[in-house]
């Protein structure tokens, strides 16, 4: 599940680079739904992992955990991307 919610992570990344990257106003709407939901989906898995790490013993931070660096990434690109997103659309 960690791996699956880093990968999501990374399709919410070329979501949102395709979302700036549009000009056509369909195409907007839609990489922005899918960034949305690949980013909120991957924040989700990665708390379950998480969790299901925290009842097996603790989460490990000293090695490679994909799904502790996929919850963060994608948690701090949804913050910045709701952000960005408000500040485009006041200046608009």
């Amino acid at each position: 599940m960690g791996l699956f919610s880093l990968a999501l992570t990374v399709v919410g990344i070329v979501g949102m680079i395709l979302h700036w990257a549009f000009s056509n106003m369909t195409a907007v709407v839609v990489s922005g739904i899918v960034t949305t939901v690949a980013l909120i989906a991957a924040y989700v898995l990665g708390t379950i992992d998480m969790k299901r790490q925290a009842k097996n013993g603790g989460i490990r931070v000293d090695m490679f955990n994909p799904a502790l660096l996929g919850h963060g990434m994608s948690g701090t690109l949804f913050v910045v991307g709701a952000i960005m997103c408000i500040i485009a659309n006041i200046r608009h």
